[in-house]
C-alpha cells in the first residue's frame, strides 16, 4: 500500500479532471505536501477530497453548501469528542464508587 499518491492518481481515483482538483484545493484551502514541484497526496487528503466530490457531484450541493456541510460535520465530531470525554469522567467516578462499596 502506498503512503502518497500523485495528482494524476488522485484525479483518476476521484474521477475528476486535474483542473477540478486544483479548483477544489484552492476553494477548500487544502494544503498538500509537495515533493519538488509535484504534490504528494496522503490517504487523509484523498478522503477529504472524496467527501467534497461526493457532496458536490453526487449529492448536488453548491460550493458554499459543501463548505457549510463540512463545517457541520466538524462541529458534530467535536460534540461527539466532548461527550466521550464527559462519559469517561463519569465512568471513572462510578469505578471509584464501586470500588469503595466493594471494600466495605
Amino acid at each position: 500500500m502506498k503512503l502518497f499518491y500523485s495528482t494524476d492518481e488522485v484525479c483518476t481515483h476521484l474521477g475528476i479532471p486535474r483542473t477540478t482538483l486544483e479548483y477544489y484545493l484552492l476553494e477548500f484551502k487544502i494544503n498538500i505536501k509537495k515533493a519538488g514541484r509535484s504534490r504528494k497526496f496522503s490517504h487523509k487528503d484523498i478522503e477529504k477530497l472524496q467527501k467534497i466530490v461526493d457532496l458536490i457531484q453526487k449529492q448536488g450541493h453548491t460550493i458554499e453548501g459543501t463548505k457549510e456541510k463540512l463545517k457541520q460535520k466538524a462541529k458534530s465530531q467535536a460534540d461527539i469528542e466532548e461527550i466521550v470525554d464527559r462519559l469517561q469522567v463519569i465512568r471513572k467516578s462510578l469505578v471509584i464508587l464501586r470500588d469503595g462499596i466493594e471494600t466495605n
